[in-house]
């Protein structure tokens, strides 16, 4: 079901925006509760899949696949102490 929405999606974007999506540019990420069991997420199209990552930059804000932002204030943290020496 995800690969056909995937296939709507390119059509789409080509459509009505005359854009190709790069699906080596892509990652998905499958955002779960910390209790719920781990699964892979495939989707992607003519033999090329797009990379699952557990964290992803999205508009500058990292986030992780439990929507916590952990990895993006420490990044924040490191990089304002280095502004400060």
């Amino acid at each position: 079901m995800s690969n056909l929405v995937l296939s709507h999606v390119i059509k789409w974007y080509a459509a009505n925006n005359n854009l190709v999506l790069n699906l080596d540019k892509m990652n998905t990420v499958k955002f779960i509760t910390k209790n719920s069991a781990h699964s892979t997420l495939q989707l992607g199209k003519k033999k090329k899949c797009i990379e699952q990552t557990v964290n992803t930059k999205f508009l500058s804000l990292e986030i992780d696949n439990h929507i916590n932002w952990r990895n993006h204030t420490e990044e924040m943290i490191l990089k304002c102490s280095m502004l400060c020496h």
